[in-house]
């Protein structure tokens, strides 16, 4: 098993955060409604992690349906591999580096959840999705875009707004782009990708899920919601006072200014305290805003 991916060392946040991630009944509603699918597909997973696109897509899809994964981490195939072992569905994971495998035409339906931000000019994968399916196969890309996602958070009690980070973000993102080619802003622009990928009748929606962190209500949900969000937030809430000259250089080095850096910095540090200070009785409201974009395989 390969141990030095960066992803086998983090099986516990994938857990708290994917497992968050939907509700069934809209992954159902587009099953039936939108895409209408109405027969046995065979799926494939591109950066299948865990799993859980897989465990959460074959109850919903017709029966007889199958679904394959592939993802580079050996560690997430064990993973994955124990999800499905007593499972009534056929799955199949095979271990490879996604900007390694070649392709074939045997799928009906390729998708990818929260992948292709994390690889540099992913229209390389994305045309290899659209080699996996059959002509007339459909394409999905669920994928986060973090300008969007930063606004949509609402934390009771912290003036989220006015500590005035998203400007920075915003350039720090746009210069991450430019340097390693990975654009944690992808979801937003799937449909275009899409198009100058070659699918056709591409359309998008966006994940009904939001997540309210409630800590008057039922505890074990609170804890739960709350320990997704705080996993989400791992990077955030490491921000301390005696970090901050490492941090600081570190965001000037990737394309901010100082002044920049220093804001990122102080707002990161002031979220994480009060998340500290709190974490026993804040409300949170956070909408995801995964956007899923989807295309068809032209015909021969």
């Amino acid at each position: 098993m390969s141990t030095d991916y960066h992803w086998n060392s983090r099986i516990e946040y994938l857990k708290e955060s994917r497992g968050s991630m939907w509700n069934d009944d809209y992954l159902e509603f587009l099953v039936e409604r939108v895409w209408k699918i109405d027969r046995p597909v065979s799926v494939v997973d591109y950066g299948c992690g865990l799993g859980f696109m897989g465990a959460i897509l074959l109850p919903i899809l017709p029966e007889g349906s199958t679904y394959t994964g592939i993802d580079k981490g050996g560690g997430l195939i064990e993973e994955a591999r124990s999800l499905f072992e007593d499972s009534p569905w056929e799955a199949t994971f095979i271990q490879a580096d996604l900007e390694d495998y070649e392709p074939r035409a045997d799928y009906d339906l390729a998708v990818c959840q929260c992948v292709l931000q994390h690889i540099p000019h992913a229209g390389i994968i994305l045309d290899k999705m659209k080699r996996s399916v059959v002509p007339g196969g459909r394409v999905v890309c669920i994928e986060l875009s973090r300008d969007v996602g930063n606004a949509a958070i609402y934390l009771d009690g912290l003036d989220y707004a006015g500590l005035n980070v998203l400007g920075a973000a915003q350039k720090l993102r746009s210069r991450d782009l430019e340097r390693s080619g990975k654009d944690f802003c992808i979801g937003v622009k799937m449909p275009v990708y899409m198009q100058q990928a070659g699918l056709e009748q591409i359309g998008a929606r966006m994940n009904d899920r939001v997540t309210f962190v409630n800590p008057h209500g039922e505890q074990e949900e609170y804890r739960r919601n709350l320990n997704s969000f705080l996993a989400d937030y791992s990077t955030v809430m490491e921000m301390t006072e005696d970090r901050r000259s490492d941090v600081v250089r570190h965001l000037v080095e990737r394309g901010l200014s100082e002044e920049e850096a220093v804001i990122v910095f102080e707002c990161e540090r002031s979220m994480a305290e009060y998340l500290r200070e709190h974490q026993d009785k804040i409300s949170i409201v956070d909408a995801g805003c995964l956007f899923i974009s989807y295309g068809i395989r032209p015909a021969l």
